[in-house]
């Protein structure tokens, strides 16, 4: 019998399926191309759209599973030159909104003129000796913006320019806010002590976070038990010299089966006032592969 009819059997997984569809499609596109008079595509361009649409496919499957989290470098692309070019054009606006009987100010700002909008909401909550304009100092709301983000930088009750009233229930108080807003699945950065708001609400309602990134947050030792249950896309950051909070945090959190900590070298419990650069990056990494993850789902 010929050896090329002595070949054994493989069982067709969806790996399989998959690359035999797109090697069906690659002879489809490539005898269109050669054949089609008037606007006829160029082969190498028919083999680029064929590539990224079969990356696209395989990125999407394996942004699926936790393993991705866990081991994507969130430094492996520096923030575009167009993005810090765009940020002193971004607008901020200042509001305010009466929720669960809190006067809460927050800042807003939209991506600038000339800047797609990425359909990404990130809202910024602070900790205890800081408040919303912490973000408007450090730039962190105008780059967001000029990456073609929607920003909320909320001052916290009883914090910065937001009237002093402590909800009953913090969870319901962010959940509330956001219903207000009208803000779908948004990507939620909390740092130090608004974990007395951010953990109590992932747990309360984990199907409204698109994806999370806790600076050394206070309140995690609840999460231990309910977080290897959790599907959210985590990002931990905390400081080198945090030696405390920094580091039981990060061992409660990583409990989350789809997270990833990264520690800020040098920085202290507020890590991202000593390297806003590296902060900034890990950001822009993180909801980079948020969105393509949405994308794909």
């Amino acid at each position: 019998m010929a050896p090329s009819l002595m070949l054994p059997k493989l069982p067709m997984t969806p790996f399989r399926v998959m690359a035999l569809v797109a090697g069906v499609a690659a002879i489809c596109l490539v005898f269109s191309a050669l054949t089609t008079s008037g606007r006829q595509q160029k082969l190498g361009k028919v083999f680029e759209q064929l590539s990224k649409t079969y990356k696209r496919d395989i990125s999407g499957k394996t942004m699926a599973e936790p393993s991705f989290w866990r081991n994507f470098d969130f430094q492996s692309e520096q923030i575009p030159s167009q993005v810090t070019d765009a940020a002193p054009r971004v607008k901020v606006t200042n509001s305010t909104i009466n929720i669960m009987g809190s006067n809460t100010f927050y800042r807003e700002a939209l991506p600038p003129e000339g800047v797609s909008s990425s359909g990404e909401v990130v809202v910024l909550l602070h900790g205890a000796a800081f408040q919303s304009k912490t973000w408007l100092d450090l730039n962190t709301i105008n780059l967001l913006a000029a990456m073609g983000h929607h920003v909320i930088a909320i001052d916290l009750p009883g914090f910065g320019e937001s009237k002093s009233v402590d909800p009953s229930d913090p969870a319901d108080y962010l959940h509330t806010f956001m219903s207000t807003k009208k803000v779908s699945k948004p990507i939620l950065v909390s740092p130090s002590m608004s974990g007395r708001f951010s953990i109590p609400f992932i747990m309360k309602y984990p199907q409204d976070v698109g994806g999370y990134v806790p600076v050394a947050p206070v309140g995690t030792n609840k999460i231990v038990d309910r977080a290897p249950e959790l599907k959210i896309p985590t990002l931990i950051i905390y400081g080198e010299k945090d030696q405390k909070l920094g580091h039981t945090s990060r061992n409660d959190l990583l409990n989350i089966p789809s997270s990833q900590h990264v520690e800020i070298p040098g920085a202290r419990h507020p890590a991202y006032l000593d390297n806003p650069d590296l902060f900034h990056t890990l950001l822009y990494n993180f909801i980079k592969q948020v969105h393509a993850h949405r994308a794909a789902a």
